[in-house]
């Protein structure tokens, strides 16, 4: 079994290139940083509204 992406049927089109495999990182980066920040803002509305209740 390979561990390339480049080589995975479904992914590697997307993946088969330098500038894809940067461009989908950064893509990954960022949906990675927005889903942080929804966690903590969830986080502080729970705190907040398990706080004043």
């Amino acid at each position: 079994m390979s561990d390339q992406i480049e080589d995975d049927p479904l992914l590697g089109p997307l993946f088969d290139s330098a500038e894809k495999k940067a461009r989908w990182l950064i893509r990954i980066k960022i949906a990675y940083y927005i889903w942080i920040a929804f966690m903590v803002v969830g986080i502080i509305v729970f705190l907040v509204w398990f706080i004043f209740l």
